[in-house]
């Protein structure tokens, strides 16, 4: 029976804790132990029972109990001293504030999930959980950035496995009036509502603001009345679910939707960061506007766009990189690329490799790179497998000049940090730690904490991630657990023992069954009476990827048929509850990807952050990590070309590390104290390299250096005088791709030496045919290097030449180069497109090669 009229009842604070709400809103909270604590001193029970949601906790206290709280004094002086510190941080000047840039630009950052904290579950793993930890380090650092995204009305997937370890999903409604969320509306009090088009007719969307610190993040929901389309109601209702026709609706209301909302709250940013390929068809939609604005033609507006956008790919996995068949771009792209006033040949190729291809999917990440100056893979490693992977949109650039950098994850470190640690590093590297997570000086102290307080904290997280996870196994299946399985659970588990974890998304690459390959072999490890080892898993698997499930069966599986049920546990329905215990309490770490296939990972930087050593496969963000005393290392950075050889010998160098390095490093202890000295030194070398160097304030600040402060520089530029250096700059390009054919490089000569040595300075001279393109246009350089066995240049660089003089539409240009190498060495000369306003010399995709 439906109402015939609703509406919102809230809980009325008491004036004395009327500041209580104000806290509630803002995610800040989830980052302050002591302002977590604020919340278990109301009632510890509801807290937990309300997933550590501050709105549904003071929700669910009834008016007497709400009453009863304001006259505790004791109370009222602690939510004073939280709300004190509150507004210090909301006031507080910044990173930002101190590199005196004084731009009001406004950064967009576009993801299609977040993962603040478990009482929002609008994510469903890393992609997420990093989206969250950019925020909240944005709003550390003060840069002036604004969230975009949808707010899923079922979110992410439940997990719940049955008996024989398949995994079931459930989706569970979240309420958005029992969340801290405020619906935005007009001057008229009505939600603010915006629409995109859709092939069955328009679809409407109303918007949310949710607060997180001092960066806001805005969030669209399509589950209104105004959508009387109703298929069109679901599209936000479930994260990566539904159909594909569900996907593309969903990232044209993220993309195209997203920057609609923006103007209709009267925002205009002047950067935008689009986080993997979901979103890009904000791209689009941010040049329409520029287009109406300015009166420009899509080419010119364009021109805005990508000088002040940045893309960042995060998966080299096929599934991660969104492509759509034509015939389903074009029925819900066609009416859209008409009103932009380019062809369809034009359109698509914004979205392929080469020229229009009607049998070419269109990628969603291609979109991205044509149409952002700044593209970045997010480790070292990651980076490098990127300008392999899309060389053919930059064909005529070597590999290492394709314009793809990278910018390695990192995590919040105040999120995921143990308050126990956390209070060990304020004793002994003093409290700047917090504000200054990125300050190696800092992290060089750790030198200073006793071993013994190190390890006996890590003890006590350990204890308590046993006990955490025997409660939660009776928790998840007490409805069918006799008292004496129950009795038999409370053994599982050893707060001693060498902890193992294995905690991630179930995806094949990740090989979970690494560590269950010889199956006996690992049943005598952990059985090892005087040196027992254990086990924690969690992780999901996509609802519709059958192989990952199967990988999760298979495991539980195994450890039935062998006995293992004591010493191998699976949390079921992975959350961020699950992870904190984990990366705290944990010994070991591991991570079994196929190299390179793990962009970066960031689970094991968390666990570092702990003390928590990582056992992986150097690949993602480990492989720049690893140093040989801070973790340990299976293999050496090989790649295979054969899965099961790989398999084979990774397994076998897996268990050898166990048995022969690591357990007893662990079990190896002092006479005094019974301290595993070489151990703990293992955990201090990993909390001192890894915690600054991966922590978000490091990234987020190469974001700002990198790519946020020059695009908002870029932007002052071209929009000004109503985007005429906009206007210019494509009315440059044309004649640039007009006259390129007759770009020719008519020869090059060097002098002849009868010896080369290391440090010789080599002159090179070369003639230039330009045609209608003058100097300006163009820089000319040496591009040298070490010539391999198939007579390619490797390990090289270029250095640019200087004019030296004209004749009609021949250029001679003359330069040096130092010979820095032995061995066989070489040079040859190109030309480059060149102008002020260009991003990258590649920027064009064009480049003339001396033949």
């Amino acid at each position: 029976m439906k109402p015939v009229h609703s509406f919102i009842v809230t809980s009325h604070l008491p004036k004395k804790i009327e500041k209580l709400k104000e806290l509630a809103y803002n995610y800040w909270w989830c980052w302050s132990s002591e302002a977590k604590e604020l919340y278990v001193r109301i009632n510890r029970k509801l807290w937990e029972e309300s997933a550590h949601n501050p709105v549904l906790l003071l929700n669910k206290l009834s008016q007497n109990q709400l009453e009863e709280l304001s006259e505790q004094t004791d109370f009222i002086s602690y939510l004073d001293f939280i709300y004190d510190k509150f507004k210090k941080y909301m006031e507080s000047q910044s990173w930002y504030d101190s590199l005196g840039y004084n731009s009001k630009g406004i950064i967009a950052y576009f993801s299609m999930e977040y993962g603040i904290n478990e009482s929002f579950p609008n994510y469903s793993g890393g992609l997420g959980v990093l989206s969250g930890d950019h925020l909240k380090s944005a709003s550390d650092l003060g840069l002036p950035l604004i969230g975009v995204g949808l707010l899923y009305q079922q979110g992410y997937f439940r997990q719940h496995l049955t008996q024989s370890g398949w995994q079931n999903e459930l989706y569970i409604f979240n309420d958005f009036y029992s969340m801290p969320l405020i619906l935005m509306k007009d001057k008229e009090g009505e939600p603010l509502i915006i629409d995109v088009d859709l092939p069955q007719g328009k679809a409407f969307a109303q918007i949310w603001k949710m607060q997180i610190g001092k960066v806001p993040l805005y969030l669209l929901d399509t589950n209104i009345e105004e959508n009387g389309i109703i298929e069109y109601r679901d599209i936000t209702d479930q994260l990566y679910g539904g159909t594909r026709e569900t996907r593309i609706e969903q990232e044209i209301v993220l993309g195209i939707g997203g920057a609609r909302a923006l103007k209709a709250l009267g925002i205009e940013p002047t950067v935008y960061h689009i986080n993997e390929g979901h979103a890009t068809f904000a791209l689009l939609e941010r040049t329409k506007q520029y287009m109406d604005k300015y009166n420009i033609d899509f080419h010119s507006a364009k021109q805005i766009t990508k000088s002040t956008s940045i893309f960042t790919t995060h998966t080299p996995v096929p599934a991660g990189n969104e492509t759509f068949k034509t015939d389903r771009i074009e029925a819900y792209m066609q009416n859209y690329y008409k009103s932009l006033g380019i062809k369809k040949e034009e359109f698509y190729f914004l979205g392929q490799v080469g020229d229009y291809n009607p049998n070419e999917s269109f990628s969603m990440t291609i979109l991205g790179l044509r149409l952002t100056g700044y593209h970045n893979g997010v480790s070292k490693l990651h980076g490098n497998v990127s300008r392999n992977m899309w060389h053919d949109l930059w064909k005529c650039f070597p590999v290492d000049e394709v314009p793809i950098s990278y910018i390695t994850n990192g995590v919040h470190t105040m999120t995921w940090v143990a308050r126990e640690f956390a209070d060990l590093y304020d004793r002994y590297l003093s409290p700047r730690w917090r504000t200054e997570t990125d300050n190696q000086d800092i992290w060089n102290k750790i030198e200073a904490i006793p071993s013994e307080e190190l390890w006996r904290e890590k003890q006590r997280r350990r204890v308590r991630l046993v006990l955490f996870a025997r409660e939660y196994l009776i928790k998840r299946q007490k409805s069918f657990l006799t008292p004496e399985q129950i009795s038999k659970i409370n053994e599982y588990l050893d707060p001693d023992a060498l902890t193992i974890g294995f905690a991630r998304r179930f995806a094949t690459y990740k090989r979970a069954t690494l560590l269950f390959t010889d199956m006996e072999r690992l049943a005598e490890i952990l059985k090892k009476y005087d040196k027992p080892v254990q086990i924690i898993i969690a992780g999901k698997a996509h609802p519709h990827d059958t192989q990952g499930k199967e990988v999760i069966q298979s495991i539980i599986y195994k450890v039935r048929e062998h006995g293992l049920e004591r010493h191998v546990v699976f949390l079921e329905d992975y959350d961020m509850i699950i992870s904190r215990f984990m990366v705290k309490g944990c010994d070991l770490w591991l991570n079994t990807p196929v190299r390179p296939m793990e962009a970066s990972g960031t689970s094991g930087m968390k666990a570092s952050l702990n003390g928590t050593l990582n056992l992986s496969i150097l690949d993602g963000w480990f492989d720049e990590a690893y140093n040989g005393t801070n973790g340990f290392a299976i293999g050496h950075g090989e790649e295979y070309s054969n899965t099961d050889e790989q398999n084979i010998i990774e397994s076998s160098s897996l268990y050898d590390l166990l048995e022969q390095v690591i357990i007893p490093m662990f079990y190896e202890r002092s006479n005094i104290g019974r301290i595993p000295d070489k151990w703990v030194s293992y955990m201090k070398s990993c909390i001192k390299t890894i915690g600054w160097k991966f922590s978000t304030t490091r990234m987020l600040k190469e974001y700002a250096n990198n790519f946020y402060i020059p695009a908002l520089k870029s932007y002052k530029t071209l929009t000004s005088n109503n985007a005429s250096n906009a206007s210019g700059l494509n009315e440059w390009k044309n004649s640039i791709r007009s006259h390129w054919a007759d770009v020719e490089i008519i020869d090059v000569s060097t002098e002849e030496d009868p010896e080369y040595f290391v440090g010789k300075s080599i002159h090179v001279s070369a003639r230039v045919h330009l045609g209608k393109l003058t100097p300006k246009d163009v820089v000319v350089q040496v591009y040298h290097g070490s010539v391999d066995h198939e007579g390619e240049l490797i390990n090289s660089s270029y250095n640019d030449l200087k004019l030296v003089k004209s004749e009609d539409f021949i250029h001679h240009y003359e330069g040096d180069y130092i010979c820095n190498d032995t061995g066989k060495q070489g040079f040859t000369i190109r030309v480059l497109p060149t102008h002020p306003l260009l991003v990258n010399s590649a920027d064009m995709h064009l480049c003339a090669w001396a033949q």
